[in-house]
């Protein structure tokens, strides 16, 4: 409903954008008036991406107070197309906060890889319960009923007279029950131990799914996070680049620079701008990767809670905690010893199969017959029942159950030559892991001062220029010193948060933290 209250108001609000001239338009982000052209041509067109695009505009348009004015100057009413934005930024106010602890929640109750993993929990319980019943008696009843169209004669002599007799009768009615047990089943015995196993099994694998899930979910945070640190670097960087163009631009007009250093200055706040750009679309990359992985509506809005920084705090006591014996609940090998544990499992089914058997069988039947014009109730009828014991030994099936034997001890030895070599590839991945725990803590505390050195001399360079001891060139390099800085900073600690959920992973640690 939403949808069709609002799209007229979107499509002049696009309207207003185009008959602005072509001056206007090139100030503005172009990629953002290409997603906007793009949406209406689509048939049908998905408004929640038209939305974020004019709202990205509107942004834009805050930041930059230059292209505001241009518009004033065009007679355009800024104050209506803000105040229309502002209308068709309602939808916005639906947006879902989420912590890194309310993110995992959700996924673990929404993702369609845990529904799976439930499902196949499930179905495996629902083959034991299969499996189990053969413990109990099988019961069957049968019911028969045949017509003689024409009755057996047969020829006898009685004193060298021959003569025709006739056997039968025109109906059969038969009914019965019949009903095996299992007495001594040892393969039916060793096959119910193996069911535990395979549920044991299906267990650990949807642990493994969850810890999967975690681990990625968790990543696709600490990654969204790094997006929006860095566009808030982009952010401050474009703002100081404005400052110092205009400041040039007014130097320029009292003719105390030259018109080159005012075109440098223009194309360096031009670049940041661009850059913002480039930003944000990392930002919603980001975000809709995270949606992904929840399992939330892919057009829905989310905004995550904290910065990359609010984890610096805590890395040395998170470090302490880390358990780097632990892998004894890393969930592979657990998979590979309830594997082992089937195979042995396997191998005493194998064995029982040189085992005798032992049942008991019942049947019981009611046969009621007659000829046509005779009542019902006339008809000759008889029960019949028979109760038995079967014993069945196995002697000689050409060597097969012996083949079979060999075959799993050899299954036996592959899986233990597998899980060592697993265990070890674990192992080089938990080193590797430590190490660059290691390394990102030590470039954590580089970066972080030489951020708080760049701050400075970019603070300090304006300063200089302005009181004309300095160049414009000590102003571009100290603000590429402090882009660099700040992205080096958040991506030390990227760094960082991922080898510890990299580390978390293979220790099996599945809390949601």
């Amino acid at each position: 409903m939403f949808v069709q209250s609002q799209e007229s108001l979107i499509l002049l609000t696009y309207q207003i954008f185009l008959s602005s001239g072509k001056k206007i338009l090139s100030s503005i982000s172009c990629r953002l008036v290409v997603s906007i052209r793009s949406i209406f041509v689509c048939k049908n067109n998905q408004f929640v991406l038209l939305l974020h695009c004019i709202l990205s505009v509107r942004q834009y348009l805050i930041i930059n107070n230059k292209v505001v004015k241009q518009f004033r100057k065009r007679n355009v009413s800024v104050a209506v197309l803000i105040g229309l934005l502002s209308l068709a930024g309602l939808k916005a106010q639906d947006t879902l906060t989420v912590s890194l602890s309310k993110a995992l929640e959700i996924a673990m109750s929404k993702s369609p890889t845990i529904k799976v993993a439930n499902k196949e929990i499930q179905r495996v319980d629902y083959s034991k319960k299969e499996r189990l019943a053969g413990l109990f008696p099988t019961i069957t009843g049968s019911g028969t009923y045949s017509r003689n169209l024409k009755n057996q004669k047969s020829v006898m002599s009685f004193n060298g007279v021959p003569t025709i007799l006739e056997f039968g009768v025109d109906n059969n009615f038969s009914a019965g029950l019949s009903a095996t047990l299992p007495i001594i089943a040892p393969t039916l015995w060793a096959t119910l131990k193996l069911n535990e196993y395979d549920a044991q099994l299906v267990m650990e694998s949807a642990r493994s799914s969850k810890i999967a899930l975690a681990n990625q979910v968790t990543k696709a945070y600490y990654t969204l996070l790094l997006a929006q640190d860095s566009y808030d670097v982009f952010v401050k960087s474009y703002n100081n680049a404005t400052e110092n163009t205009q400041v040039i631009a007014n130097k320029y007009k009292q003719g105390v620079v030259s018109e080159y250093e005012w075109i440098r200055a223009d194309v360096q706040s031009r670049s940041a701008q661009s850059n913002i750009v480039s930003a944000q679309s990392a930002v919603n990359l980001a975000k809709q990767q995270l949606k992904m992985l929840m399992g939330l509506n892919m057009f829905s809005e989310i905004k995550v809670e904290g910065k990359l920084s609010d984890f610096e705090k805590n890395m040395y006591d998170d470090v302490m905690k880390l358990d780097t014996v632990a892998l004894k609940t890393n969930t592979d090998l657990k998979q590979f010893d309830i594997k082992s544990k089937q195979l042995d499992q396997s191998l005493k089914i194998q064995r029982t199969a040189w085992y005798p058997t032992l049942g008991a069988s019942l049947n019981y039947s009611y046969n009621m017959m007659g000829n046509d014009g005779v009542k019902l109730s006339n008809y000759v009828n008889y029960p019949a029942s028979m109760l038995g014991v079967s014993l069945s030994v196995p002697i000689f099936q050409g060597g097969s159950r012996y083949y079979k034997y060999k075959q799993i001890k050899i299954q036996q030895d592959e899986l233990k030559d597998q899980r060592d070599n697993l265990k070890r590839s674990i192992e080089l991945q938990m080193i590797s892991s430590l190490d660059n725990i290691k390394t990102a803590i030590a470039k954590i505390e580089s970066n972080k001062k030489a951020l708080s050195q760049a701050e400075k001399a970019m603070v300090i360079s304006r300063t200089r220029y302005n009181v004309g001891s300095g160049t414009f060139l000590d102003i571009t390099n100290s603000e590429l010193a402090y882009i660099q800085a700040g992205l080096t900073y958040n991506q030390s600690i990227f760094e960082y948060l991922t080898a510890k959920a990299d580390l978390e992973k293979l220790f099996g640690n599945d809390t949601q933290k």
